[in-house]
């Protein structure tokens, strides 16, 4: 007896479509991050423009308490109506999705209003304004009365508290309970929550040792106005931690967006009938093979693939036959293996649809006396209950051939290619009798007609499978995987751009003062800008670059572990990346800079004291 279950019928689908469910759950487990650090972002600029006022509502009378809570009450209501229009731009957005999917999915797609899944979507955008706005917002309980007086050094200093490390475990506890959620894992949500901390502590790290060096190694020889741009990074009250972190932070999820989103377009791509064979000729004789090779040459075909294949019998399983497997069910050895014919072939060498997963992979026997390491497909190895090192007997034809499982091996059973379950190494099966499988490719119906006639004239006892339909149908599915797939990405990392955009703009109060004295020094505006820009640049490169790097460390986890595919990152979207961020790093800190320059000098002091 036999079973499928769903699951098990989901587990042979292509894996297309399960790594495009992964792919969505990240693009929304991200999305999520990037939200994140811009409701930070925002909420600190807010708080810098609040501190007056929360300086007067002190000297009323207020608490530190009462203060606080003014403004939580108020980003509460702006998240609310914030998380409400967001669930109103989604309802809209959802109109067009059956557009988009009605030629992707063999089903008609009806729109309907799933209130479960507003009802999420607002709080959950009020837990993230709340949550996330909680730790700058936390610094309003250090603001003193008399700061409607002087300015402090540092006027939001918070110092560590309990209240804030209870906010950074809730916050944990939040984004593993939305990871799970997304994801459906609780591993791979803890897997994913560690990461991001292992990113945020890497970029603090990089940050400090930043500030370090610039003090120890301040480069004396440069120019004035880049020695002052450079000095920045470590004076008083700078923001080099906290604009490293978020600019880091946001450039490596969009980054890791990237990576992914190429990865699985690759595997798409390489999944569909571009480049691929679409016609496959079997029980070809061995004494045919070189006649028929030639033949497809003559025609100006390419011969992709010629391949062996025996057809055999398992005999034994650690000395345990048929019928003892029948006698004895203790044995966990499965009848079922026996009762079947297993087709299998013999190379030294593996191809580019599998890699050994476990064991060693031995491609050559020079003596039959020695012993026979084969490789077994993992999941086909699974069903026999076997391991690495078992004995096993082969029966090839009437031949007993005894045998070591040497390795496993994963396979990726979605590539138009012969692939195998059971593998002998060159040196055992050259005389076993045999068949030849020739895969080949042919660009038009015309081609495949005529190639088709010349092959039954002179092999009549060679068969012949036309994949063009098949395949045609596949590139037409996994062009419009390759579309969804860049539209979900498309619309995160847009969302990123705007957060790196609104971190940069939490240096606004930066160094306001400082060019203020400045000017009264006499500085130009360039000479000021120049110093600015150079700041930004610093930060932006450093930050980006970080950013990056962390992103090819997760873009490799996510291969190797969520998508089973091979990590190959492009390095021209990274580096135009890399100058996105510097770009809009500098620009937007010159732009902060503009408004105090634009004021006369004596209104922003006054401002400031």
């Amino acid at each position: 007896m036999d079973v499928d279950t769903i699951e098990s019928t989901k587990e042979e689908t292509s894996n297309s479509f399960r790594n495009m469910t992964e792919f969505m759950s990240l693009v929304a487990f991200i999305a999520l991050l990037l939200g994140c650090i811009g409701v930070a972002s925002a909420v600190h600029i807010y708080v810098k423009e609040k501190i007056a006022s929360v300086s007067i509502l002190r000297c009323l009378g207020a608490t530190a308490f009462e203060g606080t809570l003014i403004y939580l009450i108020q980003i509460t209501m702006v998240g609310f109506a914030g998380s409400i229009l967001g669930s109103l731009l989604g309802l809209v957005i959802q109109k067009f999705l059956p557009v988009l999917m009605k030629d992707f999915l063999p089903i008609e797609i009806t729109a309907s209003v799933s209130y479960a899944a507003i009802l999420q979507g607002i709080v959950t955008g009020v837990i993230v304004s709340v949550l996330f706005s909680l730790l700058p917002l936390l610094g309003l309980r250090r603001v003193s009365p008399l700061n409607t007086l002087r300015t402090s050094a540092d006027p939001v200093g918070i110092s560590p508290d309990r209240i804030k490390w209870l906010v950074y475990f809730i916050i944990v506890v939040f984004l593993v309970a939305f990871g799970y959620i997304q994801l459906g894992q609780l591993k791979q949500a803890v897997i994913f929550t560690a990461g991001v901390g292992a990113c945020f502590l890497a970029l603090v790290g990089t940050a400090n040792l930043l500030i370090k060096l610039a003090k120890r190694y301040f480069p004396s020889s440069w120019n004035y106005l880049y020695r002052q741009g450079f000095s920045n990074l470590f004076r008083p009250q700078n923001q080099t931690v906290t604009l490293i972190v978020c600019i880091g932070l946001g450039t490596s999820l969009i980054s890791t967006l990237m990576i992914v989103q190429d990865m699985l377009i690759d595997k798409v791509t390489t999944s569909s009938a571009e480049g691929k064979p679409n016609m496959v000729l079997f029980d070809i004789q061995s004494s045919q093979k070189e006649a028929i090779a030639k033949l497809a040459r003559d025609h100006n075909l390419p011969v992709i693939q010629q391949v062996p294949i025996v057809t055999m019998r398992i005999e034994e399983i650690r000395s345990i036959t048929a019928s003892k497997a029948k006698k004895d069910s203790n044995l966990n050895v499965p009848v079922r293996a026996f009762n079947s014919e297993i087709r299998s072939t013999f190379r030294d060498s593996l191809t580019s649809t599998e890699k050994v997963i476990r064991g060693k992979w031995v491609g050559h026997v020079k003596d039959t006396d020695h012993k026979i390491f084969v490789s077994l497909e993992k999941r086909y190895a699974e069903r026999l209950n076997v391991r690495i090192g078992d004995e096993m007997t082969f029966n090839v034809q009437g031949a007993l051939i005894p045998v070591v499982v040497g390795s496993f091996r994963e396979v990726d059973w979605n590539n138009i290619q012969t692939n195998f379950r059971v593998v002998f190494p060159s040196g055992v099966l050259e005389n076993a009798p045999q068949f030849h499988v020739l895969l080949t490719r042919l660009e038009s119906p015309e081609q495949a007609a005529e190639f088709q006639q010349a092959v039954v004239l002179c092999f009549p006892n060679i068969s012949i499978i036309d994949l063009n339909l098949v395949l045609g149908i596949l590139d037409d599915l996994m062009a419009k995987l390759s579309f969804v797939i860049r539209f979900m990405a498309g619309i995160s990392i847009v969302t990123g751009i705007i957060v790196l955009i609104s971190s940069v703009l939490i240096s606004k109060y930066q160094r306001m003062k400082e060019n203020v004295l400045l000017r009264t020094l006499g500085a130009s505006t360039k000479q000021i800008l120049t110093i600015t820009a150079m700041e930004y640049f610093f930060l932006g490169t450093l930050a980006g670059l970080t950013g990056i790097i962390i992103s090819f460390i997760i873009g490799w986890g996510l291969a190797e572990y969520n998508f089973n595919t091979a990590f190959s990152p492009q390095l021209l979207p990274s580096l135009l990346l890399l100058l996105m961020v510097c770009a809009v790093t500098v620009l937007i800190g010159v732009l902060n800079s503009r408004s105090s320059l634009n004021s006369p000098p004596l209104e922003v002091l006054r401002k400031e004291g």
